[in-house]
Parts: C-alpha cells; sequence; structure tokens
C-alpha cells in the first residue's frame, strides 16, 4: 500500500518588510476559495494578539480612544469581520456573570450625604493601628463575657464578686480559728422541734389600726416621727430575765430571736455579722457585740445591682441600713391605735424606768427542748395585737422601703396596685436575707400575723421624708412556704451549731460570717475581749443639743438629721 505524498505549498518570501506581500496573487490562486473563519472557544487562547500593521488612527472611531491610550488600538479587533463577536455581537448574551449582586453595604456607619467622587479620601491607616484596635475590641470583649458568666454562674452571690466588703469585726492574730463551716453544709440539716411553752410574758401592746390595710398610692400617708418613744435592743446576757432564768435553771442555752434568726437565715446572707458565744459553766450564752449592726436592717443585700461604695452616700449600704431600722420602728407605731388602751401582760418592760414612754412591744420568753437534758429559752418579740372575732392574734410590723427606683427597676408607685405580687417579688430577690430573718422572728414569737408596709422616699434624694404606700399582711407559715424557707432546717442549723460549741471549753467565743465566701468561722477570743470601758463624757452648754420644738402644727422644728443618729444609739444601746 503506497502512502500519499503530503505537498507544501510554496511561502512567499516579502523582501519589503514582515508579513505576507502586498500581492498574492500567485499563492492565493491554489488556495480554496471562501474558507470560514473556525470556530472556537472562548477559554481556548486562540487567534491574534496584536496586529501592529493596522493603521489605526485612519479609523475615526478609534481617534478617541487612541487620544486616551494608543496602545490599546492594537489589540482591538472590534471592527475585523473575521471575528464572529462581530458579525453575531447577540452571542455575548448567553454569558453570565456568576455573582452579578452589588457588594452588601455595611448596616452601620456614617450615611455620605454626598456624592464619593467628591468626598476627600482620607489617609490610611497604618497596620499597627489596626491590630492594636483590633485588640483592644477583643479584651473589651473578653472582659464583657466574663462579667457577664458571673452574673449568670451565682444568682445569689452576683455582685459580691465586683464588690469588696470588709469584715463585721476585726480579726484579731491573736485570736485561734477553731473551725470554719461552710453554708452549703447547713443546706442539708434538719431537725424537728416540738411546740414551745411560754415561761413569761411583759411589757404592754396597743392594738393595729385597721385603717392601713386600705392605704394605696392615691392615699398615701406620711410617715410621723416617734422621738420620744424608746426602743431596747438589749442583748442576752444583759437581759435581767434572761439572768433570772439561768440562775434557776430553766435551760441550757440562751438567745435572743433577731440572734436565732441570724443563725437560721444564715445561708441566705452576703453581708458580714458576727455572733459573741460565751461558754459558762454547763450553759451557753449567744450574745451581740457592742456595736454590732445586727439590729440594723440590711438592704439590697441580695441585689444584683450594687450600691455605692462611698459610706456617707445616702445610698450607701451603711446609710440604707441605718434608714431602713429608722423607718421600721417609726412604722411599727405609726400603725397603732393610740387612744391609750392596751394590751398589759404580767411584768412591765424589763429595760424601760418608771414613768418612760416606750415603743408597743411585747417581750415572750419561751422554751424549746432540744434534747433529752438540753433546752433552749429565747427572747421573742411582737409589736401589735388585734381582735379577729373575739379571738386575739399578735402582730409583728415591718416595713421595706424604696430609695430609688433605678437600683430595683420597679415603681413602688405604679406597680403596687396593680402588680403587687411583681413588688414583692422584686424585694424577694433583692432583699431574701431581710424577709427571711423577719418570718423566722415571726415564726418563733408564734405571731398570727406579720405585717409588711411599703415606704417610700418623697423624693429619691431625700432621706429624712418618706411616706407609707401600702400595707400588707400574711400567716408567717404560709410566707415562709412561699419563700421556701423551712422550719426544720432552720433548727438543724441552729441545732448543728449548739451541738459544737457545747464541746468547747468555758471561755469566748465568737461566730463569723466571712465576708467574701459563704462559710462562717468560729475564733476564739479572750475574755476581756470586746468590753468596752468607755465613758461619754457630756458636751459642754453651747455644743449640747436643745429639745426639740413644735410649731403650730404640732410637727417637730429640730432638723431631721438627728433622727438617723438617734436609730444608731438606740440599735447599738
Amino acid at each position: 500500500m503506497v502512502s500519499g505524498e503530503f505537498e507544501i505549498g510554496a511561502v512567499p518570501f516579502n523582501p519589503d518588510g514582515w508579513g505576507p506581500p502586498e500581492s498574492t496573487a500567485t499563492t492565493t490562486a491554489a488556495l480554496p476559495l471562501h474558507v470560514p473563519f473556525a470556530p472556537f472557544s472562548r477559554s481556548e487562547k486562540l487567534g491574534r494578539i496584536a496586529d501592529w500593521t493596522r493603521n489605526a488612527y485612519n479609523n475615526p472611531s478609534n481617534r478617541q480612544n487612541a487620544s486616551k491610550n494608543p496602545a490599546d488600538t492594537v489589540f482591538d479587533f472590534s471592527a475585523d469581520d473575521s471575528f464572529p463577536l462581530s458579525v453575531n455581537p447577540d452571542d455575548d448574551s448567553s454569558f453570565r456573570l456568576v455573582d452579578g449582586k452589588p457588594p452588601p453595604r455595611p448596616k452601620f456607619g456614617p450615611k455620605w450625604r454626598f456624592n464619593q467622587h467628591h468626598r476627600p479620601q482620607l489617609p490610611q491607616r497604618r497596620d499597627e493601628e489596626v491590630e492594636a484596635r483590633k485588640r483592644e475590641a477583643e479584651k473589651e470583649r473578653a472582659r464583657r463575657d466574663r462579667h457577664y458568666n458571673l452574673n449568670r454562674s451565682n444568682v445569689n452571690q452576683t455582685r459580691r464578686e465586683a464588690a469588696v466588703f470588709k469584715s463585721s469585726v476585726d480579726i484579731q492574730p491573736e485570736w485561734n480559728m477553731l473551725d470554719q463551716i461552710p453554708f452549703s453544709t447547713f443546706s442539708k440539716l434538719s431537725f424537728s422541734v416540738s411546740e414551745p411553752e411560754d415561761l413569761l410574758l411583759c411589757g404592754s401592746l396597743e392594738y393595729y389600726d385597721r385603717s392601713y390595710d386600705r392605704v394605696t398610692p392615691k392615699n398615701e400617708r406620711r410617715l410621723e416621727r416617734f422621738k420620744y418613744r424608746n426602743f431596747f435592743k438589749v442583748t442576752t446576757t444583759d437581759d435581767p430575765v434572761i439572768r433570772r432564768l439561768a440562775n434557776e435553771d430553766k435551760a441550757t442555752v440562751f438567745a435572743t430571736d433577731a440572734i436565732l434568726a441570724t443563725l437560721m437565715c444564715a445561708p441566705r446572707s452576703v453581708y458580714s455579722w458576727d455572733i459573741v458565744i460565751q461558754r459558762v459553766g454547763n450553759k451557753l450564752f449567744f450574745d451581740k457585740r457592742d456595736g454590732s449592726q445586727l439590729d440594723l436592717l440590711s438592704v439590697h443585700e441580695t441585689s444584683q445591682e450594687p450600691l455605692p461604695e462611698a459610706k456617707d452616700d445616702i445610698n450607701s449600704a451603711y446609710s440604707l441600713s441605718v434608714e431602713a431600722a429608722y423607718i421600721n420602728q417609726n412604722f411599727s407605731q405609726q400603725v397603732l391605735v393610740r387612744d391609750g388602751n392596751k394590751l398589759t401582760f404580767d411584768e412591765p418592760n424589763p429595760f424601760a424606768n418608771e414613768g418612760e414612754e416606750v415603743a408597743s412591744v411585747a417581750y415572750r420568753y419561751r422554751r424549746w427542748k432540744l434534747d433529752d437534758d438540753m433546752y433552749l429559752v429565747a427572747r421573742c418579740e411582737v409589736q401589735s395585737v388585734v381582735d379577729v372575732n373575739n379571738q386575739r392574734s399578735f402582730l409583728t410590723l415591718n416595713a421595706l422601703n424604696e430609695f430609688d427606683s433605678k437600683y430595683s427597676g420597679v415603681d413602688w408607685r405604679q406597680k403596687l396596685e396593680t402588680q403587687r405580687g411583681a413588688v414583692l417579688a422584686t424585694e424577694l430577690k433583692n432583699n431574701a436575707n431581710k424577709l427571711a430573718k423577719w418570718t423566722a422572728q415571726s415564726l418563733l414569737a408564734s405571731a398570727d400575723l406579720m405585717k409588711l408596709g411599703y415606704v417610700s422616699r418623697v423624693h429619691p434624694r431625700d432621706h429624712f421624708n418618706h411616706v407609707i404606700l401600702a400595707v400588707m399582711g400574711y400567716k408567717p407559715k404560709d410566707f415562709a412556704t412561699q419563700i421556701n424557707l423551712s422550719t426544720a432546717n432552720m433548727w438543724g442549723i441552729v441545732k448543728s451549731i449548739v451541738d459544737l460549741c457545747m464541746k468547747l471549753n468555758e471561755g469566748k467565743y465568737v461566730l463569723v460570717k466571712d465576708p467574701s465566701k459563704p462559710q462562717v468561722r468560729i475564733y476564739e477570743v479572750p475574755p476581756d475581749a470586746f468590753e468596752n470601758d468607755y465613758v461619754e463624757e457630756p458636751l459642754p452648754e453651747e455644743e449640747q443639743v436643745q429639745p426639740p420644738t413644735e410649731n403650730a402644727e404640732g410637727v417637730e422644728a429640730n432638723g431631721a438629721a438627728n433622727d438617723l443618729d438617734d436609730v444608731v444609739v438606740d440599735a447599738q444601746a
């Protein structure tokens, strides 16, 4: 089989320049005519790149483009009939961009009101500045996340990480720490006690004025001042009745309702507190220290909103506790029927002098059985009495105070009439320890009803003048169930601390709540600890405070600034 030969056509030589000669008559005669241009794919790099032999300036349509960039004309084949694109330009419609959407505009940032072409160009930041700002933003975001996680970790201890609290008593280096008890162990304790017996009732009670049950924010009542009524907060060992009962061996353990309530509600406490424990022979006495703040009422102790740290600020923790004690005492005397009709008991007030005007209060000395040979005697208080269906009922009177609605987030004047439950729920969140202690004291005294008053400032920056907005009544047992306060757990805490102290030697000890951790510590202190031999010297005549006078309306003309000082003196008496 003989294969055919491939004939190569003659290649003309152009002696005058580059490319084929001007006349190709000798060569084109042998070539077929009307040879079409071979189609090609646009993805293939085929065809001519440039034609340097063209005279683009002769084409009028290219003169404008050539004036901009003359080099572009040699690459322009739009006028060449040999390319199908020029013959059929509609083929370009078959091509689409992958993403033809405009770039997204930022949601935030300046909205320029002028044309971007006329906007002056800002200098570009250096990479170091950009990176530094990114690092600062990351640090700020991490700090916010850390605070958020701390707030979410423990609702009751949220604010305590940010604020630094001091111990209620200065721990001396010579004190010997015997034990520390975390609050987590208290939640598992339980102890049942039998019904107590009344050993003695002292004092006298005035009757409750039921018209205060109808008080609303629209017909609020001004909070009065009772500067001439004496309030007594006497510790256990200074009580003559308890001394007499101890000499008669009526019990082994002695305390007051305020001290017992502090122990019973210890797991709900945040602020530091301390209780002095004295072991004398086979008897145990729980006392409050001179200058202790047990008789002052905490405000926003368990809230998430931090209070000002400056002590002289009217909204600081200390200033609010003094103001709350002042409000609580005046409220407990204002809601009574002051017509001279009183319910008197076997013995008068053991702390009042003859002819002295005292507040309406009755002391119930009650005894509980803790063990076969161990009894506990406590002095309990009730503030009023009321007759319901010819049956006598004892009442405890306490007042919640609103100082600034921005801290609680609930405006009492707007919410008390329509959403009383929401107001109470907010107070239970912000003052869990205080409300639990009031409930425990009502249960210890076997009060039939506990009255809660809602007292607010006339103006948020005026901490001397207040108004009563509402008064609500609750049964102590029902209220304890509502706030998840277990009677068995309360007595379990007391029983465990009593058992621990009964194992100690004779001497003086102090139980201190740690200011930053949920735990209590027991220290052994010297016998002369907390004894104050200071004797107050009389002021010179020109510095002595004159007795208050009354104006035509019967309102005291003396400055109200002394009222809060009187509360502090009475609370530390």
